[in-house]
């Protein structure tokens, strides 16, 4: 029984954050400005609405935990730091240096 209350309390305070969150993000779009927190915070709360969905005490609690705005920023930074620290030193290894030795031929004139 607790588990269906917990998932009817959490699909209602998922509600209530996404129309906030989407109330924010169309006020972005016509400010011009780039929503790229907020839509972050979109894809946490739809996964938190997925976790309190699922039935488990677990998944509950990290389902709430998504849904605190506090600790929603707090995990996206992690999950941005670690993609940045996995995937983000790779976009530099494929730069285009080519070693060799070259001649002045301006030199050489002289």
């Amino acid at each position: 029984m607790l588990i269906f209350i917990t998932a009817i309390v959490g699909v209602f305070f998922v509600r209530q954050q996404g129309i906030s969150t989407f109330q924010k993000l169309t006020s972005q779009l016509q400010n011009l400005e780039t929503p790229v927190q907020t839509m972050f915070e979109g894809l946490v709360i739809l996964i938190s609405g997925i976790l309190l969905i699922t039935p488990g005490f677990f998944t509950d609690a990290l389902g709430f935990l998504g849904l605190i705005p506090f600790s929603r920023i707090i995990f996206i930074k992690l999950v941005a730091s670690y993609i940045l620290s996995r995937y983000g030193k790779r976009s530099n290894q494929n730069e285009n240096t080519i070693e060799g030795e070259f001649i002045d031929i301006d030199e050489e004139e002289k």
